[in-house]
């Protein structure tokens, strides 16, 4: 479940944590990590995306506005470092890239948000999905974005007025601890007012 509300502490935590000083945010990339830069190409894209639906008719209120979602993003950044540290990488690439923190970090550069375009169907879904997901992301910013899709009033299963958040990440930021951590930030089942992630 989304939550809008209340504080997320990472497994092993016992409060929550607090931003490490910039010094600490730098950080070379290994080279197993590099290496999806290296090959990634216009054709060879290698980040990944995960897709939750969620019934914000189980959610307080019965609604959740775009600015919710954006403030509730916002309240969980400090959880993974992926959120706000960005790639530098050195002269004709003569040593392996490192993570900075981003100075200039915006969280709306990387949260948008769209309507399903008609006939607002899966097949729809499925296309609009896949247009997303093969835009190459901006290598000058923190390496993520949030992509919310409103209108799935027409898809079977999936209770009328539910929305989808598409959450990319480039590979070269997570492996497969951190991207627990990283997705896991967002979602949250104690709240009972949170909005549903709908089965299907």
């Amino acid at each position: 479940m989304l939550a809008l509300d209340g504080p997320l502490t990472p497994a092993g935590a016992s409060e929550r944590q607090t931003r490490p000083p910039m010094d600490k945010m730098m950080q070379q990339l290994t080279a197993q990590d590099a290496q999806f830069l290296y090959i990634e190409t216009g054709n060879n894209l290698t980040h990944v995306m995960g897709v939750n639906i969620y019934d914000p008719s189980t959610a307080r209120g019965g609604k959740v506005r775009f600015k919710d979602i954006i403030a509730h993003v916002e309240s969980r950044l400090d959880f993974s470092p992926v959120f706000r540290r960005r790639l530098m990488r050195l002269p004709y690439d003569f040593d392996l890239p490192y993570w900075v923190d981003d100075e200039y970090f915006d969280i709306e550069h990387h949260m948008f948000h769209g309507r399903l375009p008609e006939p607002a169907d899966w097949r729809q879904f499925c296309i609009h999905l896949s247009r997303h997901f093969s835009r190459p992301m901006d290598m000058n910013r923190p390496l993520w974005d949030m992509y919310v899709i409103e209108g799935l009033d027409r898809i079977e299963g999936i209770p009328k007025g539910s929305y989808a958040i598409a959450s990319r990440v480039h590979h070269a930021a997570i492996d497969g601890a951190s991207a627990m951590y990283f997705f896991s930030a967002m979602a949250d089942s104690r709240p009972p007012s949170s909005p549903n992630v709908v089965r299907k």
